[in-house]
């Protein structure tokens, strides 16, 4: 991408970089597609190597004329061997090697080659650790030395063992794909729709899909494990009157339109993607409105970068997770374009829940989320986290699913962490499902990226199919406002999902920062291809024991919350309706301070007596008309009798307001309130009011943030790392409120100093000073929460149940637990169903493929190994879930 135009720009390559570049062309385009199918058959003969070659290949002499003899130094575990090649163009090196089990180090040529069982040996150390060629030449070496053999090309054994290798893997990779597109072409699924053929008669004893799998996964308690649809809601799963999956909108239908996520989605994940479209009927019941039918996560890590080298030759990963970089820059340039224009009109319909909304309609005030962006670097896209005079690829950026498997990966070229890659990432998941499914996202700034969907319009036709969480971990650093919002224990749908794979995939290919920093560019995306690759087949046999193991703790969590729950002893519906007061309180944005405050504050008063003085005068002349029309039109007699309820209802309104108005400034009459516009001394107290109020907020805002990290503390579910981020996001906060308490001192202090200047009445009573050292103790008694004689009557006459009320505090955490509790349940239902449908769909695509591979006995030995993998994948998953 950027680094490639950066090289392009510079000096013609050199005569040792053309060389180069013309051998890696020679390897990828004719002597690996020419060595396939000896490989394959290498594969076969020896069964994967298990056993030496029945019978040898003799051999061969040139019969064309042309040939010629090359000497070969085999290499294997514990020997060195010489040999001597007839070699032609029509019997090449390359090909005598493989079919012998051995790789070549060079394309035409060859010096030396090596053992594939070797190189099959290096290649699996190097995904399982870090890759090191250069401790493993030195090893053979030194092995092989003292065994008194002679090592030729001691100097450069390092890169002929290099080159190998890296060869091998891509002939290997290759292989896979042939057996995989096979599988892929046999099912005989069009556009991913649910197959409704009847299994193939197949070769080498296929056993049956069906049978294979029904009766052998158990099912999770309450899963359906059967064909039959799973959206149809069960009766007895909700109440009656809880909202079926049929009021979601229908499913899109007609050809050319997908029905079930992609056979790529399929492969990468089976549990999210294997089966129909997830049963949550309890999450629908709760929510009221559509819920993600997947989970996935976000993040970017800038630790995967590459310094500039010289560019190494193109060439294409088969089944890449990459997307390409042509989507990176389209997705970059709409970015652009849409920034360069005034942003549309806010949509009021579009904020989701009762919150208060910003001016975007989202469910966050801007001032808080612009406190998130400042908190995080993630949401600063000015901010260089890495240099571009010293890399060229500067970082990745990764899409996974809740079970930690890879959906995506974009390479990152920018010295920031820019939103168009989130966005490219987003819109290439979103083609590859139905219409009809909706996404949970969770990304370490995600209220950040909402508000700029929302603001730009980036993604207009799916941003409506979209729910947005912060993973756990990265939560506590945001505003406790924006916690209320998207944290994912408190957002619906998202059950006990923490949202850090991403995560634990950067601590899994950690080991290859070292080498891949200094690796070409199309080397790095394949090495990480194939990682990525590795650790999806080695997490495939923990799938069953993970849902084992998240059933066990779901059940657990949910005993220990519903006995919570019943300890309040308060009812699910006031627990609710507090809940949502709750949040409802503290999205309020609170009250600013300013210099026209006081007047501001007369002004409103004066032009609610004459609101008041003019609706009064309406309603007695609509009275007047009402007697007049009495006797005359019954009908219209009704008609003023309700705007004559309107007027009054609208009058109370009016006086309560300005009751509260008046009660704020402490004077009453109407000449008295004329002469107090400009008054220093009432625009002081107006704005200590306000920063009293906004005190009183982040203090409460301070307690439940506190809370909340008290509990994890108990709970364990920080890691050190965690600890640190939000042992200062604590501190920031109390920093603010301390900074409040300074400016509201200064405040009373200067009111103060204004009664003594003779502008304030001595009568006039002063306002108290806030204590910093005791305001943190956040006692019930402290006099931050007492009425203020100094700033006039209060608003609020009785403290909300939500901050009052203990056994409501606990309340409401027990319930909000167990709603999570149930929506992981039903998602490990959905999942486990998913598991056995995918499970039996694979068995039966391969059955297809046995009956088209024909007489292609390399192929069929590969597909009976695939089904092979499958039956062990059976027996592990069965074994995992009996126990539960």
């Amino acid at each position: 991408m950027d680094s490639e135009a950066t090289w392009n720009s510079r000096s013609p390559p050199g005569r040792h970089t053309r060389r180069r570049i013309s051998q890696f062309a020679r390897w990828s385009d004719i002597v690996i597609p020419s060595l396939l199918q000896p490989f394959l058959d290498f594969q076969k003969a020896t069964l994967s190597g298990r056993v030496e070659l029945p019978n040898p290949p003799p051999l061969t002499t040139c019969t064309c004329g042309k040939g010629h003899t090359i000497q070969v130094t085999l290499v294997h575990w514990d020997k060195f061997e010489n040999t001597t090649l007839h070699v032609c163009e029509c019997n090449p090196a390359t090909t005598q090697l493989v079919a012998r089990g051995f790789f070549p180090c060079a394309p035409l040529r060859p010096s030396m080659a090596f053992r594939l069982n070797l190189l099959e040996l290096i290649t699996l150390q190097g995904r399982n650790g870090a890759p090191n060629i250069t401790a493993w030449a030195e090893t053979l070496v030194q092995f092989l030395g003292k065994r008194r053999f002679l090592v030729p090309f001691q100097d450069s054994l390092r890169r002929r063992l290099a080159n190998a290798v890296h060869w091998y893997q891509v002939l290997d990779c290759r292989a896979q794909a042939i057996v995989t597109d096979a599988i892929a072409e046999a099912s005989d699924m069009p556009l991913d729709s649910t197959p409704t053929h009847e299994p193939t008669p197949t070769a080498q004893a296929a056993p049956d899909a069906a049978t294979t799998t029904s009766g052998s996964i158990p099912a999770l308690p309450g899963a359906d494990v059967t064909n039959q649809d799973p959206r149809s809601p069960s009766a007895d799963a909700v109440p009656p009157s809880a909202p079926s999956r049929s009021d979601a909108p229908p499913q899109t239908s007609g050809p050319g339109v997908r029905t079930r996520p992609s056979a790529y989605l399929r492969g990468c994940c089976p549990l999210c993607f294997g089966g129909n479209r997830a049963n949550l009927l309890h999450s629908l019941f709760v929510t009221l409105q559509s819920f993600a039918d997947v989970l996935a996560c976000l993040d970017a890590n800038f630790q995967q970068k590459r310094r500039m080298c010289p560019h190494d030759a193109e060439f294409n990963t088969p089944n890449t997770r990459f997307i390409s970089p042509e989507a990176v820059q389209a997705m970059a340039a709409k970015v652009e374009e849409a920034r360069a224009t005034p942003p549309p009109a806010p949509s009021k319909s579009k904020g989701k829940g009762k919150a208060t909304k910003s001016d975007l309609g989202l469910r966050v005030p801007e001032s808080i989320l612009n406190d998130c962006e400042q908190t995080f670097l993630a949401a600063q896209e000015k901010v260089t986290k890495v240099s571009k005079n010293f890399y060229a690829d500067t970082g990745l950026m990764a899409l996974l699913c809740r079970h930690d498997r890879v959906l995506w990966l974009a390479n990152i070229t920018t010295p920031g962490e820019r939103q168009h890659y989130a966005l490219a990432l987003i819109d290439e998941f979103f083609r590859h499902l139905p219409p009809d499914w909706n996404v949970g996202l969770l990304y370490d700034v995600a209220c950040h990226l909402e508000r700029s969907v929302e603001k730009w319009n980036f993604l207009p036709d799916i941003s409506d199919r979209i729910s947005w969480a912060v993973s756990v971990f990265h939560a506590y650093g945001h505003q406790w406002a924006c916690q209320l919002v998207y944290h994912p224990r408190k957002c619906k749908g998202f059950g006990l999902s923490d949202g850090e794979g991403c995560e634990r995939f950067w601590s899994s290919i950690r080991g290859l920062i070292a080498s891949l920093r200094v690796s070409g560019h199309y080397r790095r995306l394949f090495v990480l291809n194939t990682q990525v690759m590795h650790l999806q087949m080695a997490s495939n046999h923990r799938l069953g024991l993970w849902l084992a193991r998240r059933y066990r703790a779901t059940q657990k969590r949910f005993d220990g919350a519903s006995t919570r729950f019943e300890k309040c002893g308060i009812g699910e519906d006031d627990l609710r309706a507090q809940w949502e007061l709750q949040i409802e309180t503290q999205l309020k944005k609170s009250p600013r301070q300013s210099k026209n405050a006081a007047d501001k504050a007369i002004a409103d008063v004066l032009a609610d007596r004459e609101k008041t003085k003019e609706i009064t005068s309406e309603i007695i002349e609509l009275r007047r008309d009402q007697l007049a029309a009495q006797m005359e039109n019954e009908l219209q007699h009704d008609q003023f009798q309700a705007d004559i309820d309107m007027l009054e209802h609208a009058l109370t309104q009016t006086k309560a307001r300005l009751k509260t108005m008046e009660k704020a400034l402490g004077v009453g009459g109407r000449e008295q309130l004329k002469r107090l516009i400009g008054n220093p001394y009432l625009r002081a107290r107006m704005n200590a009011r306000a920063l009293k109020a906004r005190l009183r907020s982040k203090v409460i805002d301070y307690k439940f943030q506190r809370t909340q990290l008290e509990r994890a503390y108990r709970n364990q579910i920080l890691q050190e790392k965690d600890h640190v981020q939000t042992k200062a996001s604590i501190h920031r906060s109390e920093k603010g409120i301390a900074a409040i308490i300074n400016k509201y001192n200064t405040l009373v202090e200067e009111m103060a100093s204004l009664q003594r200047a003779r502008r304030a009445s001595k009568k006039t009573v002063l306002p108290r000073l806030v204590d910093a050292k005791t305001i943190f103790r956040l006692d019930v008694d402290e006099l931050l929460w007492q009425e203020d004689p100094g700033l006039g009557e209060e608003d609020c006459e009785e403290l909300p149940r939500w901050l009052g009320d203990d056994n409501v505090r606990e309340g409401i955490i027990a319930m909000l637990e167990r709603d999570r509790c149930r929506e992981e349940g039903e998602r490990l239902d959905t999942e486990c169903a998913a598991m056995q449908q995918w499970l039996a769909d694979e068995l039966r695509a391969i059955q297809c493929a046995f009956g088209r591979a024909g007489a292609d006995t390399a192929l069929a030995y590969q597909l009976q190994g695939r089904m092979d993998d499958l039956r062990e994948l059976n027996r592990s998953w069965a074994h995992s879930l009996s126990k539960m």
